[in-house]
C-alpha cells in the first residue's frame, strides 16, 4: 500500500510550484519520499534539476543515491528504477529493499556524475503498535484505541464502495474518511477514536444512507518523525511548496520519516454487477 502512496507523492512533486526548468547552480536534485519504519521497501524519487517539468527521456542519468545510518555509519547504495507514466513521462525512483530502524537518523545523498550533490537528513519515528479496532457494519461505526509516541499525521478509514442504481450498481470507487477531528488523547501516549461513517459515505457518494454497498474496509494510522513539517498532513504533502518545507540541502523537495500501520477491517467482497 505504501508504494502506492509514495508513488503518488513523489510523482506529484513534478506539479509543485518549484519549476525545475529554472536552473540554479546551487541546486542539483529534487528529492521526494517517505522512509517508513514498518515498510519492507523504501522509495525515494530523485530527479536532476534542470530537466523538463514532465521528463520524457528514459536514458540513465548516472545519479547515485546513498543512504547512511548515522548511528553505525553503514552506507547503502539504493537501486534505481525507471517509472513510466502516461504521455511517455519518466521518473527515477530509488529503492531500498528492507526495513529501516525507528528512532534513527539517516542521511540520503544524491550525487551526479560531475560530483554535484543534494542531501537530506531524515529522522524516523518510534515503532508504532498496531491499534485495536472494533467495527460495526450497520452504521459503519468504528472504535480505535492505541498508543503513539510521535505525531499522528494520518488516522483514516478507507472504503471501496458502490452506489445502487436503477440498473445495478455504479463503478466501484475509493472513499477515505479522515478521523483527525475525532482523535482524542486520554494520556500522553494513549488515544481513542470513535466515529460513525455511514452518513459521510452516503454524502460523499451523493446517495441516501442505505443506498450503497461496501466491498472493503481498512483503517490506516501513520505517525511521523521530527522532520515532518508543522501543519502539513499526509494528504497535503504533495501540495506543500518545496521552498517552504524542503529539508533538502543543495536541492529541493521533502524526504521524511514515518511509521505506518494498516488494519484490515473486512475481507474483500465481490463487487455487484454494473
Amino acid at each position: 500500500m505504501w508504494a502506492t502512496i509514495i508513488g503518488v507523492l513523489v510523482f506529484s512533486g513534478c506539479e509543485s510550484a518549484f519549476n525545475p526548468l529554472d536552473r540554479n547552480e546551487e541546486l542539483s536534485f529534487t528529492m521526494n519520499g517517505l522512509l517508513d519504519v514498518h515498510a519492507d521497501t523504501q522509495w525515494v524519487r530523485v530527479m536532476p534539476i534542470g530537466q523538463s517539468l514532465l521528463p520524457t527521456d528514459p536514458a540513465p542519468n548516472g545519479t547515485v543515491v546513498k543512504l547512511i545510518k548515522h548511528s553505525t555509519g553503514e552506507t547503502i547504495v539504493l537501486e534505481d528504477s525507471l517509472f513510466k507514466f502516461s504521455n511517455d513521462t519518466f521518473v527515477w525512483n530509488y529503492e531500498l529493499a528492507g526495513p529501516i530502524s525507528g528512532n534513527e537518523s539517516y542521511e540520503i545523498i544524491a550525487e551526479a556524475p560531475n560530483g554535484a550533490q543534494s542531501r537530506a537528513v531524515v529522522n524516523t519515528p518510534s515503532s508504532l503498535s498496531v491499534p485495536d479496532v472494533e467495527y460495526s457494519e450497520d452504521f459503519e461505526r468504528i472504535s480505535i484505541s492505541g498508543t503513539a509516541d510521535d505525531t499522528v499525521v494520518v488516522a483514516e478509514t478507507r472504503y471501496l464502495v458502490q452506489a445502487f442504481t436503477e440498473v445495478g450498481c455504479s463503478p466501484e470507487r475509493e472513499v477515505i474518511i479522515s478521523h483527525a477531528d475525532e482523535l482524542r488523547y486520554i494520556s500522553e501516549r494513549e488515544f481513542i477514536i470513535n466515529s460513525e461513517n455511514r452518513g459521510d459515505l452516503a454524502s460523499e457518494m451523493g446517495v441516501s444512507a442505505f443506498n450503497f454497498q461496501v466491498n472493503y474496509r481498512q483503517f490506516v494510522l501513520i505517525t511521523a518523525g521530527s522532520d515532518w513539517p508543522a501543519d502539513v498532513s499526509l494528504s497535503d504533502f504533495e501540495e506543500s511548496l518545496p521552498e517552504i518545507n524542503s529539508n533538502v540541502e543543495g536541492g529541493t523537495g521533502l524526504v521524511a520519516g514515518i511509521a505506518g500501520r494498516t488494519v484490515e477491517i473486512s475481507e474483500r467482497s465481490q463487487p455487484c454487477d454494473l
